[in-house]
């Protein structure tokens, strides 16, 4: 395709994703030609949440765990925007998307913004300017009408276009880079239980917050205010339905409910 097809495209299918996001409805599959093409799918999401003209609080990361890394066929991880009108506090109710593939339990951080005054070359540079943890559960899923992913663009182009993030307390733990923990996501409904581990996040959520500053430095994004990073997802994907309540639990930080 030349140059101006390709934006064309561009602003097209981000017009279309960013409607979808705010009508809360599905758009037909973006072409295969276009998904599979990693430098057009990231202008096209990050296009799509410019034209969203929502406030960003924060960067959600993708691909961080290795089951799901393998699922979307991902090399590296990737990130999007948190955004301020799709973030919530633990025992909020949810409506559900369409489209919706469940829910995840995360590790995020709060983050003083002046983390980008300077140049993070090592992790225990980070220490400093991590505020809090909490525990967070993310509703996720896609804009599209797609049953499942066969490769990593697919997932990439709407990846911020879907999460609805719930955070808890923020706890300050004294060992915040070394910070490991089972996890347990509970069905309350049916008291089926979902089991995993912050090590399921790169090994250590650390390693996620350091790949995701790393980035940002590199490309020179930046917010004003302190911000949230949600680091990854420590189960796997469990599914939800309409009336069902869920509590995340990631000891000793605490615990998130979240309803829908």
């Amino acid at each position: 395709m030349h140059s101006k097809e390709i934006y064309k495209k561009i602003d097209i299918f981000s017009s279309s994703l960013a409607l979808a996001r705010k009508k809360n409805i599905l758009i037909e599959p973006l072409p295969i030609n276009i998904t599979k093409n990693i430098n057009i799918v990231k202008q096209i999401k990050n296009l799509a949440e410019a034209k969203l003209k929502w406030h960003p609080i924060g960067f959600k990361i993708g691909a961080t765990n290795k089951k799901i890394m393998k699922i979307l066929k991902a090399k590296e991880p990737f990130y999007s925007f948190i955004f301020k009108e799709q973030t919530f506090n633990s025992k909020k109710k949810l409506k559900l998307s369409p489209n919706t593939l469940g829910i995840e339990l995360e590790v995020a951080y709060k983050i003083n913004k002046k983390i980008f005054n300077i140049r993070v070359n090592k992790k225990k540079q980070l220490k400093k300017y991590i505020d809090g943890i909490t525990p967070a559960i993310e509703l996720v899923g896609y804009r599209q009408k797609l049953k499942k992913t066969n490769f990593v663009g697919q997932a990439i182009v709407d990846f911020g276009l879907n999460i609805s993030f719930v955070k808890s307390k923020v706890y300050k733990i004294k060992n915040i880079l070394e910070f490991q923990s089972k996890t347990k996501i509970t069905n309350l409904n049916n008291k089926k239980i979902y089991l995993g581990h912050t090590k399921n996040i790169l090994g250590n959520p650390i390693n996620s917050l350091f790949w995701l500053i790393k980035e940002l430095q590199n490309k020179g994004i930046f917010l004003n205010n302190d911000f949230w990073v949600t680091t990854g997802s420590t189960t796997s994907i469990v599914p939800v339905k309409k009336g069902e309540k869920f509590t995340g639990e990631i000891l000793p930080i605490g615990k998130v409910q979240v309803n829908f």
